[in-house]
């Protein structure tokens, strides 16, 4: 069973009330007409459970709720009405089974599905909703056949909860946790045998034990419901109980020495058993695959931490080796004095820029590591896009590594303003526009734009002819100490600028991304919420 979309269409929730009415009828009128001659009270009644998950899991608010309610209310009039039942009995137990329905829908609360599907808040959700409204549809019966002149109240009271809660212990875990995504996980297909092996060995030993009456069989029952728990969790206990309960019903139980009343809670009994178990066991299981798999999630994210330490100190000596061999060298040449005097400034400066090499490796290593930690700090604040652009270029074009390539702002709105941190923000189009210098070839200008997107965020684009992105590397881009094979020249930097971009437009809220022709040109672009 999925959940459907969060607005339903008119004629899909009428799909969904007319299923509801229907199985109602036929899961009610099933279970009385099932029961042997002579046993009034059905075993279970999962008319109940399966009206409670259809309208949790396919209704939005009370409106939707009260029309597939009144479904139920038509359906079990007629279910009353062909039991023979007298008016004042049929529109008693009616409006009992109606009120217990609503009164599910009111414990369960806005649930729509069992998103915890394991462990202790799992159980009592399904124990919640296995006792207090089959509770209170027993007293509502018990007041409606007092009211009516019927006897055994106090039985038929107790009749009704029992069937009501086995109703809701077999249908209520299925219908609210089995979906399309858990059957996949279960992997049906692949293990079609497995299946119909494990099944066709629950029904040959219930059958065994329910029609061979010689020998008191019914404790090889239970391990084959395991078996099939075991190898399918929630959906192959659901299933277990429901072949169980089918086969109890067609032939109840061998012939005792009890009245009719005792063979029926024998019966009750015995299947809420087989539930209980059955659907813990399962519950168990899955708590073990959850954990298994948040083991193995950290032993995978172990391992990649491992993989980025090692790639990380062997970028890390590979990008310092050079910057320090070049300070090193010409702080030497300068103590020593073995500098020609006329160069000594030019020397000097190639320190100094080898030193802010070292710098910004530095500051990116440590952004990477407090993103790592969740340690980023942001004051947003609003950004004008045109003076920030401005600004950046202006920097960059300072910097007699990059060249002396243009850059171009085109269309950038005076009034065009971002809500985002300025320093992050300045950051980001450092690293874009410096990448843009670095791969794009040296004839084309680098062109800026920006503009407001409908959808309440402000872009700006960074494009540059060259070399481009093939496809096949698409997926790396943005990972750190990644770059692109294509380029055939030495490109100064760790590798980080992109990652690190990722990094800060994400934690702002805002969105990244690129599209590139191969030998073309590459666009890359960032989204940030616009400013008030």
């Amino acid at each position: 069973m999925s959940v459907m979309p969060h607005r339903l269409p008119g004629r899909e929730l009428l799909a969904a009330t007319a299923v509801t009415g229907l199985g109602f009828f036929l899961l009610g009128y099933g279970a009385v007409v099932m029961m042997p001659r002579g046993n009034a009270a059905a075993v279970i009644w999962p008319a109940t459970a399966f009206a409670a998950c259809m309208i949790l899991r396919h209704a939005r608010g009370w409106r939707q709720r009260g029309l597939m309610l009144a479904a139920v209310l038509a359906a079990d009039l007629f279910n009353n009405g062909l039991g023979g039942a007298g008016l004042p009995v049929t529109l008693g137990f009616t409006l009992v089974n109606v009120a217990e329905v609503g009164f599910a829908l009111a414990v369960a609360g806005r649930a729509r599905a069992m998103r915890a599907a394991t462990g202790a808040r799992a159980a009592l959700f399904i124990a919640r909703m296995s006792l207090l409204p089959p509770l209170l549809g027993g007293a509502a019966s018990m007041a409606v056949t007092a009211a009516t002149g019927q006897p055994h109240v106090l039985v038929g009271g107790l009749h009704w909860f029992i069937a009501d809660a086995l109703g809701f212990l077999i249908v209520f875990p299925i219908g609210m946790t089995v979906s399309r995504r858990r059957i996949a996980k279960l992997r049906l297909r692949e293990r079609a045998g497995l299946a119909l092996a494990t099944c066709g060995l629950l029904v040959g030993v219930t059958v065994l034990v329910f029609w061979v009456r010689a020998y008191p069989l019914q404790f090889l029952i239970l391990p084959a419901a395991l078996a099939v728990t075991r190898w399918f969790r929630l959906l192959g206990a659901g299933v277990s109980v429901v072949v169980i309960a089918a086969i109890v019903l067609t032939e109840p139980i061998p012939p005792l020495a009890y009245d009719a009343v005792t063979r029926v809670q024998f019966l009750q009994f015995f299947l809420a058993v087989c539930s209980l178990l059955c659907m813990r066991v399962a519950a168990v299981l899955d708590e073990r695959d959850l954990h298994l798999a948040i083991i193995e999630r950290r032993h995978r994210r172990a391992v990649r931490a491992s993989r980025f330490k090692s790639q990380l100190l062997a970028h890390v000596s590979h990008e310092v080796r050079s910057p320090l061999s070049a300070i090193i060298g010409f702080s030497s040449m300068l103590e020593s004095g073995a500098m020609p005097t006329g160069r000594a400034s030019e020397f000097a400066a190639i320190i100094g820029h080898n030193g802010e090499l070292l710098q910004r490796l530095h500051d990116d290593l440590l952004d990477m590591s407090r993103a790592e930690a969740g340690r980023l700090t942001f004051q947003p604040a609003r950004v004008p896009v045109g003076v920030t652009l401005r600004a950046c270029i202006g920097a960059i074009r300072l910097d007699a590594t990059l060249g002396g390539k243009d850059v171009v702002i085109e269309g950038v709105e005076a009034s065009l303003a971002l809500t985002a941190d300025p320093v992050r923000l300045a950051q980001i189009l450092n690293n874009l526009i410096t990448n843009a210098y670095k791969y794009g070839d040296n004839h084309s200008p680098i062109r800026v734009r920006a503009h407001a997107l409908e959808d309440g965020f402000g872009r700006i684009e960074i494009v540059n002819s060259g070399p481009g992105i093939p496809a096949s590397e698409r997926a790396a881009v943005f990972l750190p100490f990644r770059r692109s094979a294509r380029v055939g020249r030495d490109v100064p930097g760790a590798g980080l600028g992109l990652s690190i971009a990722k990094l800060l437009v994400e934690a702002q809220g805002g969105r990244i991304d690129f599209e590139s022709v191969p030998g073309r040109q590459t666009r890359f672009w960032i989204d940030l919420p616009l400013a008030a």
